[in-house]
């Protein structure tokens, strides 16, 4: 049997925010100067993003929301009524509650009928785990059809107020490089799609081939993290007496360590090749490429590496991309960006897409294969 994408729905709060109104949602934190503020999004690329907060650093919408959101504009694309959803696989870096897990604040949100639920947590590669474990329920006939959702709501992690009990903070009026870059490079929105056993229709679906994950935490301690000031997360938010201690000394605060990222891009590079020794896919017939990255520099660092090993299709000029737009999304991007595809009709029949999420938490590695079918041909 088969699993295929035959809708999509996306969620993106509020207008987007220019870089010059960032800091009128989300406030300034320590010193951070300006300089720093245009060299973070001078490498990004960047140009505006959304946010669930508004300028009084207020809640508009809750993650679960803004998920349920995405959802019920997939299922009504796909023609499925609210009590037609079997399954719900929900993926998200920072919920909103500690527990019960994302997909089930999801599903009360939505008010669907009974279903199972799955809760991927994680970070980038979450919304891809999630995307596989409905695509092998469909594909294996468990399920007839599955909802797949990720969303993220990193700006109500990085409102200024947040960092009030820094140590850095109150001692030396200075946010960490580590927690100062990721302010201005997440953003906040959700994505869905809907799959089924049979393709959609009179419309383009998109059939699941494979989907790779590949976790290479053995070789590097953490390198995007929360919950511990260090990135050898030997002493986590819990161990502290209060959260109030945990806050004072930085454990509260999302961190990136940015030496370690070229080595995402080895290992990323290092599981493509892998991919097609073993025959899994012919760069040569890949209509495109929609690729999850953090910043235009990191597209530049993987492209740059591609030529170094002199690989074929170096220069992937079918990438497809929509980070400069609607910034970063985590988990969720890729959603956006194949939502954003088959909106804007660039998909074809027979195209094949190959779609690449790597994250840099302690480096997991995804990879999709996709094949755009049309019902009558299948």
């Amino acid at each position: 049997m088969s699993a295929y994408i035959t809708a999509t729905g996306r969620y993106l709060p509020g207008d987007p925010v220019p870089n010059d109104e960032i800091e009128d949602y989300i406030g300034k934190a320590g010193l951070a100067s300006a300089d720093l503020r245009e060299m973070i999004l001078g490498n990004s690329g960047i140009k505006t993003r959304h946010y669930a907060i508004d300028k009084n650093q207020q809640t508009v919408m809750s993650n679960a929301a803004m998920a349920a959101q995405a959802v019920r504009a997939a299922v009504a694309r796909a023609g499925l009524g609210p009590d037609e959803v079997e399954m719900l696989a929900a993926a998200t870096t920072m919920p909103d509650l500690l527990g019960p897990g994302h997909a089930s604040m999801i599903h009360g949100e939505l008010g669907y009928a009974p279903m199972e639920v799955m809760t991927a947590h994680g970070i980038c590669s979450s919304g891809m785990m999630a995307l596989k474990d409905a695509y092998l329920q469909v594909a294996i006939g468990e399920k007839r059809n599955a909802v797949a959702v990720a969303s993220e709501f990193a700006s109500r992690g990085f409102k200024s107020s947040r960092y009030a009990e820094m140590k850095s903070v109150i001692e030396e009026g200075t946010l960490p490089m580590e927690t100062a870059f990721l302010r201005y490079m997440l953003s906040d929105g959700a994505g869905a799609a809907v799959l089924r056993s049979e393709p959609e229709p009179g419309k383009i679906s998109l059939r699941i081939d494979w989907i790779s994950l590949t976790s290479y935490a053995n070789t590097e301690q953490a390198c995007m993290y929360l919950g511990s000031n260090d990135n050898a997360c030997t002493k986590s938010w819990g161990d502290y007496p209060t959260t109030t201690a945990a806050a004072h000394d930085g454990a509260l605060a999302i961190r990136q360590k940015l030496s370690l990222l070229p080595h995402l891009v080895e290992v990323g590079i290092q599981e493509y090749q892998k991919l097609v020794a073993a025959g899994k896919f012919d760069p040569e017939k890949v209509t495109w490429y929609p690729v999850h990255y953090s910043s235009e520099r990191m597209k530049e660092l993987m492209i740059g590496e591609f030529k170094r090993r002199d690989i074929t299709r170096g220069e992937m000029v079918n990438w497809y991309s929509n980070l400069t737009r609607v910034g970063n999304i985590g988990s969720a991007s890729i959603y956006i960006i194949l939502d954003e595809m088959l909106s804007e009709g660039l998909i074809k029949e027979g195209d094949t897409l190959v779609c690449m999420v790597p994250e840099s938490g302690r480096f997991i590695i995804s990879f999709m294969h996709l094949t755009a079918v049309a019902a009558d041909r299948v």
